[in-house]
């Protein structure tokens, strides 16, 4: 664990020549840049998924970041009225709802946000196989239901547990990247 940190720490505070980078790796990064993520972020961001242990969906923190904020750490977004005050419910890199607060300090410092949202995503999917038994893609279940909610708010589904959803958000825009 020791060897694995210092590389981390060396990888992302070493200059910009020094850096070795797989393929699709760089591409992830050059297209995160394309949309406003710091290259240097970007980079921060694949090391936290190798930490996690993601390989299937490599990038998707990136991808996120581009759909939810474009890149902007202090972006604010789903605006709701609350007592007549206008009030953001999403904050952050990655659009993280109060629920985030009960793990971090703050949710616009990007690294803790990503290791919060992947925390939950994992967590999901252990919720997801309990509540959706018939499910196939557990990954992808427990994205959409981080992204919109574990459960419906539609009046004609409210209540019941969201166990089926189109693509979660960045998705595509990974699956684009990658080609």
């Amino acid at each position: 664990m020791v060897t694995r940190s210092f590389f981390v720490a060396v990888l992302l505070y070493a200059p910009a020549y020094a850096v070795e980078l797989a393929d699709q790796d760089r591409r992830i990064v050059e297209r995160g840049a394309e949309c406003g993520v710091d290259p240097w972020l970007g980079l921060q961001l694949l090391a936290v998924e190798d930490l996690a242990g993601l390989t299937q969906y490599r990038g998707m923190l990136v991808a996120k970041a581009c759909m939810e904020s474009g890149g902007n750490p202090n972006a604010l977004g789903d605006w709701r009225t609350v007592r007549g005050r206008r009030v953001a419910k999403a904050v952050g890199l990655l659009q993280l709802w109060g629920w985030a607060d009960k793990y971090i300090t703050t949710r616009t410092d990007p690294i803790a946000s990503a290791y919060v949202f992947l925390g939950a995503l994992f967590d999901g999917m252990r919720r997801a196989k309990r509540y959706c038994p018939k499910a196939r893609r557990l990954f992808r279940l427990a994205w959409i239901r981080v992204n919109r909610g574990p459960f419906w708010r539609r009046e004609d589904r409210k209540g019941e547990p969201r166990c089926h959803g189109t693509h979660p958000a960045g998705l595509k825009l990974l699956r684009r990247w990658k080609r």
